[in-house]
């Protein structure tokens, strides 16, 4: 399951754009490590928007 951040308002636009973890372009190596240490969908999302 891909979970999404959107926008403040809940309002899809061309400047919020909904996100999976599929747009981070991490390999299913490094988003499996980062599940064994804690990591879940969001938290990879949060790390790579940072």
């Amino acid at each position: 399951m891909n979970e999404m951040i959107t926008s403040p308002h809940e309002q899809q636009n061309e400047d919020y754009p909904q996100l999976t973890i599929a747009d981070t372009d991490w390999t299913d190596e490094e988003q499996s490590t980062m599940r064994e240490h804690g990591y879940d969908n969001m938290d990879m999302l949060r790390a790579w928007l940072l």
